[in-house]
C-alpha cells in the first residue's frame, strides 16, 4: 500500500497468517470485545463501561502501553472504543475510536478472518484495515509496522491459547471483581437527576463519605479529565491521628444523551489496582421517578471482599441518592 499525500486520510491494511487455527476457532476471540487485552500485546486493560459485549453501540475502555500518548511515555496510553458493526457470517467486527490520549482523530477499524487456502481445515489469515486523520509525531510507515508487529503478536497468542488451552488458562490473571449497586429517586425524571451526576467534580456534594473533590486536571466534563477525591478517617487504635484517603479518578467516557459516565482510579492509597465503574441515570416505568446504577469492574482488592466492596458502594449510592432527593426537592418547593 503506497504512502498517502500529505493530509490525506491514513490507509493500512496489514494481515497474518495462521497455520493451524482455523478462522472458526479465531472467530469468537475477536468478537469478544471486551476482552481483547488477553491477546493485544501491551495492552494490560479492556472492560466493557456501556452496553452488552459484541453487540453493535458497546463501548469499551482500553489502556496499557501499546501505544505512545501525546502525553508522554510515562503516562498510559488510554482510548474508549465503540462497535460499530458484526458480520458473523463473514467473520468481521468494525470499531472507532471515540475519545483517546494517543493523538488519534477519526478512527475507523474493521478486523476480519478469512479461511485458509484449500479446503479450509487448517489455518487462516487475520486481516486489520486501518483509517485515521494522519497523526501529530507519527509516519505512515512507523503507524503500519506497529499494527503489524501487533498482529502478528495478537494472531499468536490466540492461536497458542487454541492448541494449548490448559496453559492459556493457567496464565490467565485473577478473576475481576464485579458487582451493581442500584438506587430510586422518587419523584424525580431523569433529566433531573442527570445535571448532578454530570457534573463529575462535584461528587463532594452528594457522596457522604467524599469530604474533597476538585478537578485535577483536563477540562469540565470532557473525557481525559481527572478529579482528586479524598475523605478523613480517624486511626485505629483509639489514637485522634486523621489518615487521609485519597484517589485520583479519571472520566473515560461520558452521554448526556444516554445519561452515563464511566471513570477508572488512575492512583489512591486505598488499596486499588484497576477499578472501573460506569454510573447511569435510569428513567422508570413510572414517570414520577427514576433510578441511578452503579455498576464497576476491579481487581481484587486486598485485605477486602467482593461482598465488603458492593456493600460499600450500595451504602455510599443511598446515601447519595438521598442528598440528591433531598436537594431537588427543596428546589422544586422554591
Amino acid at each position: 500500500m503506497g504512502k498517502p499525500e500529505c493530509n490525506q486520510k491514513w490507509e493500512a491494511k496489514v494481515c497474518t497468517r495462521l497455520t493451524v487455527a482455523t478462522a472458526d476457532q479465531i472467530w469468537p476471540l475477536i468478537k469478544d470485545f471486551f476482552n481483547m487485552h488477553k491477546y493485544f500485546p501491551n495492552l494490560s486493560t479492556c472492560y466493557g463501561i456501556h452496553g452488552n459485549n459484541g453487540e453493535p453501540g458497546c463501548i469499551r475502555y482500553c489502556a496499557g502501553s501499546s501505544i505512545p500518548s501525546t502525553a508522554g511515555e510515562s503516562t498510559v496510553s488510554w482510548s474508549t472504543e465503540r462497535l460499530l458493526a458484526v458480520d458473523h457470517v463473514e467473520k468481521s467486527l468494525t470499531y472507532e475510536i471515540l475519545h483517546c490520549n494517543v493523538g488519534f482523530k477519526s478512527y475507523v477499524s474493521t478486523m476480519k478472518i478469512h479461511p485458509g487456502d484449500g479446503d479450509g481445515e487448517k489455518g487462516c489469515v487475520m486481516e486489520w484495515f486501518i483509517a485515521v486523520d494522519p497523526v501529530e509525531g507519527w509516519s505512515f510507515e512507523d503507524l503500519v509496522r506497529k499494527y503489524e508487529v501487533a498482529l502478528q503478536c495478537m494472531g499468536k497468542r490466540m492461536e497458542d491459547a487454541i492448541v494449548n488451552p490448559e496453559k492459556a488458562n493457567m496464565e490467565e490473571a485473577e478473576p475481576k471483581w464485579e458487582g451493581k449497586a442500584t438506587a430510586e429517586l422518587r419523584g424525580l425524571k431523569a433529566q433531573e437527576v442527570w445535571p448532578l451526576i454530570e457534573d463529575f467534580c462535584g461528587l463532594g456534594k452528594w457522596l457522604p463519605t467524599i469530604d474533597t473533590c476538585y478537578l485535577l486536571e483536563g477540562t469540565p466534563n470532557q473525557p481525559g479529565l481527572v478529579r482528586y477525591c479524598a475523605s478523613e478517617k480517624l486511626s485505629s487504635g483509639g489514637s485522634e491521628e486523621v489518615n487521609i484517603i485519597w484517589a485520583k479518578e479519571k472520566l473515560i467516557a461520558i452521554d448526556p444523551i444516554g445519561k452515563w459516565l464511566s471513570y477508572e482510579i488512575v492512583d489512591n492509597n486505598a488499596g486499588f489496582r484497576s477499578y472501573v465503574a460506569t454510573i447511569k441515570v435510569l428513567p422508570m416505568d413510572n414517570d414520577d421517578k427514576c433510578m441511578i446504577e452503579w455498576s464497576f469492574i476491579s481487581d481484587p482488592i486486598e485485605g477486602w471482599g467482593l461482598e465488603h466492596l458492593i456493600s460499600y458502594i450500595d451504602n455510599s449510592l443511598q446515601g447519595m441518592a438521598k442528598k440528591m432527593e433531598e436537594a431537588l426537592q427543596v428546589k422544586g418547593n422554591a
